[in-house]
């Protein structure tokens, strides 16, 4: 480390007047009625991601209770930390643009630095690292149910370089932040465009309504529309296209298949946390031994049972497994995995429809703060299955799809794993920024 690099905590700088840090709002003065369609932002401990606020639609609330929280309202550069639960805990976000003037949620802390010696990208770089991560998950109280305060969050430890050092590395890893936000954008709109693909195929059955109409249907070539039939008849789900079938979730897929894993092997490991909000293989992966748990494999579809986690759609397609190896995880995933006809993506698809994710939210059963998704009821979502030429079409149609999400999200995960393993040799001066350019233009 540099001589003219200080090692301090969070808490000195509270001290010395440079920084803030104070709880969100408590929950007698913030509760569900009060949320509203259109109004002022409030950032829940769902939407602190590592390092960024999430991109999911958060609650929010009118201006006359905005106005009585404005203790709590947040300018850029702020950081928000989630206060708890198993999965957020050590968790970290900076402020940004989108969230200027939005309030603090119930469940988070807020850090505001007022210093000159500070930069809040550097900060926030630094407390999205892993040793940060590490020492809130370790330092957190309650076995349970682990909880951050503002005295854990005053002892964190920080390593500040000169400021114009903070701002170099702040932007060097902006640059990195910002082409693994560019894969990610990418593979949301492939995932739109796969989304709309199915919705139009399997839910609205466009294709059908346009022949029934004498058009040809759009967007499809001529040995793909005689596929589909030029009319409906009646099933259990209402008008399906002639020859199609209308099918329980537990006729058209595999719930919780059983798979062969012996006790004590050592097999890849996925806990709830890891897992996407949305996409293919989870970012955080680990080999342990077999204890006890659900297992999967590749193709299958993991998706959340327990609040709040499904409703934040959390649901992760496996393809990071080799060959026939088999994976666990939590037994707070279910696993689906088609049947024939249809494809593998089509279950992913399906957890990320949005009826099916309210279905399965009102399945849920259980202590108002740890609901779980009943299988058995879920087993009797029903859905439109097609003749099986239909469905191989619409898997090799997915398929390109599919691959370029996971060669994005592959790029980006090696992206990200520079970046941590950059940032603690650059924060501890054992790299200097221009080899750190040269390691990065080489991964890229």
């Amino acid at each position: 480390m540099s001589s003219d690099w200080a090692s301090l905590t969070v808490g000195d700088l509270v001290r010395q007047g440079e920084a803030t840090i104070q709880t969100g709002p408590f929950g007698s003065q913030l509760h569900s009625h009060d949320y509203v369609a259109i109004g002022t932002p409030v950032i829940p401990t769902e939407a602190i991601g590592r390092g960024r606020i999430l991109d999911i639609d958060v609650p929010r609330v009118d201006s006359s209770k905005a106005a009585e929280l404005s203790r709590h309202r947040l300018r850029r550069g702020d950081i928000l930390f989630a206060r708890r639960g198993a999965q957020a805990t050590g968790l970290s976000a900076i402020v940004d643009e989108r969230y200027e003037d939005a309030l603090c949620g119930t469940g988070a802390l807020l850090l505001r630095t007022q210093s000159p010696r500070v930069d809040p990208d550097y900060l926030a770089m630094f407390l999205s690292s892993d040793s940060s991560y590490r020492w809130l998950r370790a330092h957190a109280v309650g076995a349970v149910m682990p909880n951050l305060n503002t005295d854990i969050i005053k002892a964190l430890p920080l390593v500040l370089p000169s400021i114009e050092e903070q701002r170099e590395l702040a932007e060097f890893f902006g640059a990195l932040d910002d082409r693994i936000a560019l894969l990610r954008e990418s593979n949301a709109t492939l995932e739109a465009i796969a989304q709309a693909l199915f919705k139009s195929w399997f839910v609205d059955f466009d294709p059908v309504r346009a022949k029934q109409q004498g058009l040809a249907p759009a967007g499809m070539d001529e040995a793909t529309a005689a596929l589909f039939p030029d009319g409906f008849e009646e099933s259990a789900l209402g008008p399906l296209p002639r020859g199609w079938r209308a099918l329980t979730l537990a006729e058209a897929f595999e719930i919780n298949p059983s798979r062969s894993l012996r006790k004590g092997v050592e097999a890849k490991y996925l806990e709830m946390a890891g897992a996407p909000t949305s996409g293919h293989c989870a970012d955080s992966i680990t080999v342990r031994a077999f204890g006890s748990g659900t297992k999967f494999r590749n193709g299958d579809t993991l998706l959340a049972r327990i609040t709040p986690c499904l409703e934040n759609g959390k649901s992760a397609f496996v393809d990071f497994l080799e060959g026939d190896e088999i994976g666990w995880g939590s037994t707070e995933f279910i696993v689906l995995r088609p049947r024939a006809p249809l494809s593998e993506y089509t279950a992913y698809l399906l957890c990320r429809h949005a009826p099916f994710r309210e279905f399965a939210e009102r399945s849920m059963s259980g202590t108002s703060g740890r609901q779980r998704v009943q299988n058995d009821v879920l087993a009797t979502f029903r859905i439109a299955v097609p003749p099986s030429a239909v469905a191989q079409s619409f898997g090799a149609l997915v398929s390109p799809l599919r691959q370029a999400i996971a060669s994005k999200h592959s790029r980006a995960a090696t992206l990200g794993a520079l970046r941590d393993a950059l940032l603690p040799r650059l924060i501890s001066g054992q790299l200097r920024l221009p080899e750190a350019l040269a390691e990065m233009e080489e991964a890229a």
